[in-house]
């Protein structure tokens, strides 16, 4: 039988001395805890106490109370391992508190202070010692220490100073013992490389407690106005003075004095600073000292021979010495952690008038993690420091409970076909995912978005929903291999892994990589914002898993820019680093997306720009005064934020939490953001009253080129074509949708686009055709298409120039919006040779001409007569992807001309005869710009092979002319010809339909000078 196991029976954890408590409170609640824990789990026990509350008792008594065989104790250093040893050995204060007897069930301890290699002599030690008391370095020389000892050699662990648990040689020793109760004590549960000690927090006594049961004392801080001196000798001789004359004031001759500093050399030179300018007695201790000489300089301090000690990071963690109770600090710890630990060594209470301790260092250099130690109204540390332990103790315990709030629902057989392959184990809090989310608005299907509406937020979204990754071009055979869901605080994790061949490898499956993917969702129940975070940053996939996890009666939308930017309102004195801008042209060239970079690249934006672009992307870091704190933080219009941070799950969900706090809060609207003077729409619930002007393609699609396929009902293909060289025209506009006709030739497509509960793109019952997407030889189904338009909508502009995209309405308000000029609008008196019925002649109405004799010439060919007259060169261009009709150029200026037919037989002011042609003028700006309509001329040069495009001049000379122009963009007039308005003798409803056709053509007038200083005219009768 163990001395443990017959002392338990002889183990008085309540008794009293002239009737007060023989153990502190903290000791028993700390033993009681461990019983607790390991009575149902196995898990290490984390135990955090103040240094000098009793952490060396505890260990013994635990080894007692849990009736240890052999116990291994770690400890930081050589002179800690020597008094844990010597405390294990002769527990005098417990003995002499009646806590344990004295006599046979003592244990007897073997302190290692050599390299052991030999298994046998490890064995006798095993076999004559209860107690092993070493240091990590010790025992990680011997190479085959797993071999050496049994795994079950030692049944309780200790660790003392926790916190360095997570380096390599404290690890390697706890895995090699994990069948044995690991218990880790410290005053400091946290490091500072931020790596979490992998136990389970059991017990924590704050510093504040221990301050106010008396076990810490007060402390007072001596600032020494250090800013005087610019060298670092005369500072650290002006501290040395002030430390001389707190010691020879100080209220107990056992008072002895410690000063540290970071560095060996430093510690000599100090040395000779104290000798030369003090009367102190001093002697130096650091890690390159033997243990007899560190030993000799104690054994001065404990006679009192000496005053104190200068030490480099000695002494300060573990070492029990409490006579050190004045501190002069001549270099400061950064960290919490160790700073603790160094105060706690001159904080204990078990001396003489031990009651205050003192430490003296410069005025403002004690500043630890962004806290400043000095203020001019608070000098007492034990009031400061109390609230800083708390604070990161208190992290400590809700990470704790936030982690175990998840419920694994991993499936079973979630493998990887490999032969190597093994079920992965994985601590969600060693997940440190990228602070980059996809956001997602979820409403109830009938509910009305800028009104408000009821959800039922407990039943909206079905965390436990097991998602299926693949279906996408991300993820083509996924396995789930993590999957734990934490009802408590709405997050779902997923580690998801697939085998990938490399791209240079074409072979067959032998050669893969195992290539594993982290996702965090994240439902905000508060603000009904579904966020997802994913280590693949995929549109199409952040889709198909949202919908997988919305309910059947709620719908869901990407956050748009409006109540997105709310993310930065409140924000103080912005800097923006990196911005984007959209420009309103209707297509994207170089120029359609500006970037800003940059310290503060707001400082970059023109007057000019709040009229040529839009809001797009923005990153940059202020003070933000909702949350109180300095952030860093980007959104873009594509409903993503982020920050430059990777950290645990928890700090991932409160990061998204306040971002939904604030998106989420209308008020936002009313506070001061940056970059307010672009325009990022306003949210819509109904299309505008003002009758839309045309329709055309998202920009992205311009960049995609992507290609459709036309079914007809039976789903036979019927024709195909690019998506942006199809047309689209306005079948009818209402409040609540308007019907689009996509076509390309004869071949039409009738579309409803609403945008009420959601942005929807749907066939209409009676279209003659749907549209598939073509991925080379084949093409996907019908409703794809329907899922590209509802992440891309078709854009829609108004009359008054104002922009739709989805539900964001870009209202066009030029400040200089002018009625267009009358010289601008020109009435042309059409000759008799043309026909002004007819645009262009098609075969069969040549046919037709000649048939009846009839020579007029169509209106096409009378422009470019004209044009011909007027301009060094000639390009015809009239068809799908057009950049107009006739292009006219010379070196000063270059001519589009957009014509429309007549209809009927007279000149009139029919409204609908110039929106089509206006329509197409405004669209083609997107041309203005040199080098893409070179680009674009020659393409659509080649595709014909007898170059009959070209009706003057060559196409070298159109380069030519292009190049001589030093802006990329080239100043482009643009003429609306229109036979068909009639712009003198107006009667009746004629003069107020003109009106409105001027308002009309001021507006298109206002938006291409604003977007590219483009001009318009009109060519009419």
């Amino acid at each position: 039988m163990s001395c443990f196991t017959e002392g338990f029976k002889h183990l008085h954890l309540f008794s009293q001395q002239n009737g007060q408590q023989s153990l502190y409170e903290n000791q028993i609640g700390a033993i009681g805890s461990a019983l607790a824990h390991f009575s149902t789990r196995k898990e290490p026990a984390l135990i955090t106490m103040p240094t000098g509350t009793g952490k060396t008792a505890v260990m013994i008594l635990l080894s007692y109370a849990l009736r240890a065989s052999k116990v291994l104790v770690i400890t930081p250093s050589q002179l800690v391992r020597e008094q844990i040893a010597n405390q294990f050995r002769y527990p005098k204060l417990l003995i002499e508190k009646e806590v344990i007897p004295d006599g046979d069930i003592l244990p007897r301890v073997y302190e290692i202070t050599k390299e052991i290699n030999d298994p046998n002599e490890w064995q006798e030690i095993l076999s004559n010692y209860d107690v092993i008391v070493a240091i990590p370095g010790t025992l990680n020389k011997d190479p085959n220490l797993k071999n050496n000892i049994n795994i079950d050699a030692f049944d309780i662990v200790f660790i003392d100073e926790a916190h360095h648990s997570r380096a390599k040689s404290w690890t390697n020793i706890l895995e090699i013992l994990s069948s044995a109760k690991q218990i880790l004590l410290t005053a400091t549960p946290f490091r500072r490389d931020k790596k979490d000690i992998k136990a389970r927090l059991i017990y924590n006594y704050s510093l504040k407690q221990a301050y106010e049961d008396k076990l810490f004392s007060k402390i007072n801080f001596i600032p020494v106005n250090t800013n005087l001196f610019s060298n670092q000798e005369d500072k650290n001789i002006a501290i040395a003075k002030k430390a001389e004359e707190i010691y020879q004031n100080r209220s107990h001759s056992d008072h002895k004095i410690i000063i540290r500093t970071d560095r060996k050399t430093d510690a000599v030179d100090l040395l000779k600073i104290y000798t030369d300018n003090t009367k102190l007695s001093l002697e130096v201790i650091h890690s390159k000292l033997t243990q007899k000489t560190i030993k000799k300089s104690i054994k001065k301090l404990t006679d009192g021979e000496i005053d104190g000690i200068i030490c480099v990071d000695m002494m300060g963690e573990g070492y029990d010495f409490p006579a050190l109770k004045i501190a002069a600090v001549h270099i400061p710890h950064k960290s919490l952690a160790i700073t603790l630990q160094f105060v706690g060594r001159i904080s204990r209470t078990n001396i003489v008038s031990g009651e205050v301790a003192t430490v003296i260092a410069g005025e403002h250099e004690f500043k630890i993690e962004a806290h400043q130690l000095y203020k001019r109204d608070t000098k007492d540390w034990s009031i400061i420091l109390p609230d800083l332990h708390k604070a990161k103790i208190q992290k400590t315990e809700d990470e704790q409970e936030f982690f175990d709030s998840f419920e694994d629902l991993t499936e079973p057989e979630s493998f990887i076909q490999l032969e190597t392959d093994e079920p992965i184990t994985l601590d969600d809090d060693d997940l440190k995912p990228f602070f980059h989310t996809k956001l997602y608005n979820i409403y109830p299907s009938i509910y009305t978005p800028v009104i408000g509406g009821s959800l039922d937020e407990d039943n909206a979204i079905d965390l436990h929903a097991t998602i299926d990754f693949s279906g996408t071009d991300a993820l083509k055979n996924p396995i789930i291999r993590h999957h734990h869901v934490s009802d408590t605080h709405d997050v779902a994790i997923y580690v998801v892994s697939e085998l990938k061949k490399p791209a240079w490898y074409i072979g067959n499956d032998n050669l893969s990589d195992v290539k594993n993917e982290l996702f965090v969702i994240y439902f905000d129940k508060d603000n009904s914002i579904l966020f997802i975070c994913a280590s693949i940053k995929d549109n199409e996939l952040y889709e198909h898993i949202a919908t997988q996890y919305l309910s059947k009666n709620v719908v869901h939308e990407t956050v748009p820019l409006p109540l997105l930017k709310r993310a930065m309102a409140g924000w103080l004195f912005p800097k923006m680093f990196n911005l984007g801008m959209k420009s309103r042209k209707v297509k994207g060239n170089s120029e359609s997306y500006k970037q800003l970079l940059g310290s503060l690249a707001q400082k970059g934006l023109l007057p000019s720009d709040k009229y040529t672009y839009t809001r797009g992307h923005s990153f940059g870091g202020a003070y933000d005064t909702i949350l109180k704190r300095d952030v860093l933080l980007g959104i873009s219009t594509s409903s993503k934020v982020w920050s430059l941070e990777d950290n645990k799950i928890k700090d991932l969900v409160e990061w998204c939490q306040n971002i939904a706090r604030k998106v989420g809060d209308p008020e936002m609207d009313k506070l001061e953001s940056p970059l307010s003077e672009l325009d990022s729409g306003k949210l819509i619930n109904s299309f505008p009253l003002n009758k839309i002007f045309f329709a055309d393609w998202d920009a992205s699609q311009y960049h995609k080129l992507t290609k459709i396929v036309f079914l007809d009902l039976d789903d036979e293909a019927v024709n195909s074509a690019l998506i942006c060289s199809c047309s689209i025209s306005i079948h009818s506009q209402a409040a609540n949708e308007v019907v689009l006709l996509i076509n390309k030739g004869d071949i039409k497509s009738k579309i409803i686009y609403r945008i009420k509960p959601k942005i929807d793109f749907v066939y209409a019952e009676d279209t003659d055709h749907k549209i598939a997407i073509s991925t080379g030889s084949t093409f996907g189904n019908t409703t794809n298409f329907l899922s590209l338009l509802n992440g891309n909508p078709i854009n829609l502009f108004y009359e008054d120039l104002s922009k739709q995209v989805g539900r964001v309405l870009f209202e066009f308000n030029s400040d200089n919006l002018k009625s267009i000029l009358p010289e601008q609008i020109i009435a042309h008196s059409w000759p008799l040779t043309v026909n002004i019925n007819k645009e262009f002649f098609t075969d069969d109405d040549l046919t037709a001409n000649a048939t009846n004799n009839d020579q007029r010439i169509s209106i096409h060919d009378y422009i470019i007569e004209l044009a011909k007259v007027e301009f060094d060169a000639v390009f015809y261009d009239h068809g799908s992807l057009e950049i107009a009709d006739v292009i006219g150029l010379r070196k000063d200026r270059i001519q589009f001309y957009h014509c429309k037919k007549q209809t009927g037989d007279t000149p009139s002011c029919n409204v609908d005869d110039i929106y089509e042609v206006c329509g197409q003028a405004v669209k083609s700006v997107h041309w203005a710009h040199r080098k893409l309509l070179i680009k674009q001329i020659y393409e659509r040069a080649e595709q014909n092979d007898s170059h009959n495009k070209i009706k003057k001049g060559t196409l070298q000379q159109i380069k030519d002319i292009l190049d001589s122009f030093d802006n990329p963009i080239v100043p482009v007039e643009i003429t609306v010809v229109q036979p068909g308005l009639k712009t003198i003798n107006l009667s009746g409803q004629q003069k107020p339909a003109f009106e409105r056709i001027k308002i009309l053509l001021s507006g298109a007038e206002s938006f291409l000078k604003d977007v590219s200083s483009c001009k318009l005219s009109v060519i009419c009768s």
